[in-house]
């Protein structure tokens, strides 16, 4: 162990100070109110990826209300799982093992026992979190995953509710309350209702917030964001950004919050080990959701572990988009040739002139994944880089821009994939974006076949746009070796683009 401490996120949004980050695996130990987690990285990034998740559901926090203590049993399994998540970090070969302990142990009377305890542990750099800075750093993980995010966060654990103001990538306003589902549970009081919201009246800045995106984070509401996504059908089982209306959050979280245990085991979605703990976490929902008055609600996968280290990144690290950092980092792994994205990028300029900053980072993200199927079988390419795009465990764009990006992949390893492949991204987005992923991966399908893979040849060669049609100048000793394959293509292209294909010779 190398000692206890009280961690203390920045009161500005400059990077933590203290404590240098591993150049190689990083790990992080969270010990919450309810579930003890180990999360390993395989480097502290601005697109952290996870290369292992697990949780045990402890419950430390189960009576602590009304003993002032933590739950007996839970610390004899907190810290035998601490002992075998630290060993299997230790096999990981991670570089930094944070430990941080949250609302359960930093309120508890034996809290700084059971940190005494950890002492004992060589390997672990631990920290009990003070409520502010936890809902720092889980304001910050947001950010972390969604740059632009706008509005309120609120990170419900089993021992309190974090809530942050988020705006431009900065924090604001924060606070903690103790109406943590595990405590309320414990609690002894008759009306937890009225304690929730006399805790939600009690935040004076939350009135200047009405009317914003609320993002949710924390085990218990994303156990409702898959409930609900069982419910209502949808295509794409990923959590992170996964965006609904706050009017069908609350009947849904209405609904969910007068059942009972039994009843919720019945319903397709339910964790059982959240049948006890999920009605609370949605009459929290539903009576923040009734105070700010948000017209959508957002889940994120990421809070509290990603802020931290999100927290202590340099600036110049945190100024990058996450997908794209995510794109540059993983698509180095993906590509064969040495033709770089950014000639790619730069071939393809002239005619996306005009587009939006969204849709320039959605094809800055192409340009590095668009080699990501160069080993599969040829038949089945576009299906697998449709199938691998979708799914990425990638940070920084909604579902929308998600199914974007993996029907442009789709498109350019073939030019005309089946419509019933394509049937979750064609549900998640609209015309707009079809026509943008039809015209970008056309356009790298094209760069390919022009260059190859090698680098130097692209820009011998423009691609150009006008109002009726899209030309390909080449030059005058290259356009009778171009071959019918760089027709056929062009003409993919030309018509994504509602142009006439040309080839003229410079």
């Amino acid at each position: 162990m190398d000692g206890e401490s009280t961690l203390d996120a920045p009161a500005s949004d400059a990077p933590v100070s203290g404590g240098a980050i591993g150049k190689g695996r990083v790990g992080i130990i969270d010990v919450g109110s309810n579930s003890i987690r180990l999360v390993v990285y395989e480097r502290a990034s601005r697109a952290p990826l996870p290369v292992f998740n697990e949780k045990v559901l402890c419950g430390l926090a189960r009576g602590l209300d009304a003993t002032g203590r933590l739950n007996p049993d839970g610390v004899e399994m907190a810290l035998a799982n601490i002992d075998r998540f630290t060993t299997l970090a230790h096999n990981m070969k991670v570089t930094s093992l944070d430990l941080l302990a949250t609302a359960a142990v930093r309120d508890a009377a034996d809290g700084e026992d059971f940190m005494r305890e950890l002492e004992r542990r060589p390997g672990i750099k631990a920290h009990i979190v003070s409520g502010k800075d936890e809902a720092r750093f889980s304001g910050f993980g947001v950010i972390c995953g969604m740059p632009d995010a706008s509005g309120v966060m609120g990170d419900l654990g089993g021992g309190s509710l974090e809530l942050v103001a988020l705006g431009q990538g900065r924090l604001g306003a924060s606070s903690t309350l103790p109406v943590g589902p595990l405590r309320l549970m414990s609690s002894g009081k008759s009306d937890p209702k009225k304690t929730v919201l006399d805790a939600i009246e009690s935040v004076r800045w939350l009135r200047e917030e009405t009317g914003k995106t609320f993002y949710a984070v924390g085990g218990a509401w994303r156990s409702f964001a898959r409930l609900h996504m069982e419910q209502a059908g949808y295509p794409l089982h990923i959590i992170h950004h996964y965006e609904v209306a706050a009017e069908e959050v609350r009947a849904v979280a209405r609904l969910i919050a007068v059942q009972s245990a039994k009843s919720l085991e019945k319903m397709p979605g339910v964790s059982r080990r959240r049948v006890d703990t999920l009605p609370l976490a949605c009459l929290a929902l539903d009576r923040l959701l009734a105070a700010l008055k948000p017209r959508t609600v957002v889940f994120s996968a990421f809070g509290l572990r990603e802020g931290f280290y999100y927290s202590r990144l340099s600036e110049a690290e945190r100024a990058r988009h996450p997908l794209i950092a995510f794109a540059e980092e993983q698509g180095a792994d993906w590509r064969r040739f040495d033709l770089a994205p950014s000639e790619i990028f730069d071939w393809l300029s002239p005619v996306f002139a005009g587009e939006s900053e969204d849709d320039r980072v959605l094809r800055t993200a192409a340009c590095h994944l668009s080699d990501i199927s160069w080993n599969d079988h040829p038949d089945y390419r576009a299906e697998q880089a449709y199938i691998r795009v979708l799914h990425l465990p990638a940070p920084g764009m909604s579902h929308r821009e998600r199914a974007i990006l993996a029907m442009t992949l789709a498109y350019r390893y073939k030019s005309d994939p089946k419509s019933a492949m394509l049937d979750t991204a064609l549900r998640l987005s609209d015309g707009r974006g079809r026509s943008f992923a039809r015209r970008l991966g056309a356009s790298l399908r094209l760069a390919y076949n022009l260059s190859g893979g090698a680098p130097g040849l692209l820009p011998q060669i423009q691609l150009r746009r006008t109002d009726r049609e899209l030309r390909l100048i080449v030059p005058a000793t290259a356009k009778g070796s171009l071959g019918d394959v760089t027709a056929r293509r062009l003409e993919s292209a030309a018509e994504a683009f509602e142009l006439k294909p040309v080839i003229v010779r410079a």
